[in-house]
């Protein structure tokens, strides 16, 4: 009997991971099949171990952007889903995506929906499942996926040109820390002796990067760090949620990032939201899908509260104005095409705003950002090369004498 390592999907949605004896594939498939359960990986055990020392350097990651932009293509084109899911598969050029093909495969063979057969797909937003499951509903799957595939494609783009925009500033914190480095552990020890030994008083600057340097060089502070990162993490493993709840709430409290952030989780719920009523969601339905879309957890009670304010009989405008969540412009547009029968069209339209003020903000943080870095590296070199020359001219002066 072979041993086989298996890697396969629960009927709840949890993956898991083992080995078990079978005299071939064939046979180690069929004794794991079961209802609900979706077999992703399945491989002899050797051939694992021998593929898990090259892990980090050959699997590639899936692009889900990618493969959803392709998907929409081919649905659009008349294909039936399992058709484009298997035509997909034909032409996978990584192992990372023909297990994802093979896993959703054998979901949607097993009866699963589509929305619960792409759930397999860890990268793909919880909105992007909302519209998933819409389109299920109205038997609008083809639209519905080349709207997820156009977002996508536009999120994906704003994140390069985020990351882009701050490679620069990144490249000048580096530097600023690099060269703050060399200074505590080179300049100032070289330093520090000379006023020793003439009796003058260190530099307050050069004393406390003294302080500082003997500190980070000690194997205690090495000690303690470690201890704090295992305290956190174990934390982290066992209250992941609560934590993730108390540092979202801190964020969001911060003077400038918090209402950006904010801003752009609220354009985001009324992207999803105009989507759904788009493609024949019902109100109450619609509302709570968005609202677990939300990127901003501790807002979610707040927009599902909403939800209960619309199902008492109140527009969708004055849940809005209730909640104090949307700016008055925001609310006024809602009251406007709820009247006019075009409430999709006004909240994309209230969206586009809400993220165009966001984008604004965070370009004009971006473009001081650089300054600002540069200003405080400056001010650090320029403050200690006063300090040491003001100092050294001193004891020069008493040597003179």
């Amino acid at each position: 009997m072979a041993k086989f390592e298996y890697s396969l999907y629960t009927a709840d949605g949890r993956k898991r991971t083992g080995s078990i004896e079978a005299s071939d594939l064939t046979d180690a498939r069929r004794k794991l099949r079961s209802p609900g359960v979706t077999v992703s990986d399945l491989r002899p055990l050797a051939d694992a171990r021998s593929r898990s020392r090259w892990t980090l350097k050959t699997e590639q990651r899936f692009d889900h952007v990618r493969f959803i932009g392709n998907l929409a293509v081919l649905v659009a084109a008349g294909l039936t889903l399992d058709q484009s899911l298997r035509a997909l598969h034909a032409s996978a050029t990584s192992q990372t995506e023909r297990d994802r093909l093979d896993a959703i495969l054998d979901r949607l063979s097993a009866g699963a929906t589509a929305s619960s057969a792409f759930a397999l797909i860890d990268e793909l937003p919880g909105d992007a499942l909302a519209l998933i499951a819409s389109g299920e509903k109205t038997a609008r799957f083809a639209d519905v996926l080349s709207v997820i595939a156009s977002d996508l494609e536009r999120r994906k783009a704003h994140r390069k040109q985020l990351i882009d925009a701050l490679l620069y500033p990144a490249f000048l914190l580096l530097m600023m820390l690099l060269a703050l480095g060399v200074v505590t552990f080179v300049l100032v020890p070289a330093l520090e002796p000379i006023f020793q030994s003439s009796d003058r008083q260190t530099p307050l600057l050069i004393a406390f990067l003294s302080t500082a340097g003997q500190l980070l060089a000690d194997p205690v502070f090495a000690l303690v760090g470690l201890a704090l990162f295992v305290i956190t993490a174990t934390i982290y493993a066992w209250k992941a949620e609560a934590l993730s709840l108390w540092m979202t709430s801190a964020v969001i409290k911060m003077p400038v990032f918090g209402p950006l952030i904010i801003k752009m989780a609220l354009a985001r719920y009324l992207q999803t939201l105009s989507l759904l009523l788009e493609n024949a969601v019902a109100m109450p339905e619609a509302m709570a899908l968005a609202a677990e879309a939300c990127t901003v957890s501790v807002y979610r009670s707040r927009l599902s509260a909403m939800r209960e304010t619309v199902i008492t009989g109140k527009r969708l405008a004055e849940a809005f104005s209730e909640s104090s969540l949307f700016p008055a412009s925001i609310v006024s547009l809602t009251a406007v095409g709820d009247e006019v029968n075009k409430l999709a069209a006004v909240l994309i339209n209230g969206s586009n705003i809400m993220r165009i003020e966001a984008q604004r903000t965070l370009d004009r943080l971006l473009s001081l950002l650089t300054p600002a870095i540069t200003i405080l590296l400056g001010l650090l070199v320029g403050s200690l090369v006063i300090s040491v020359m003001t100092a050294l001219l001193s004891v020069n002066e008493l040597g003179a004498q």
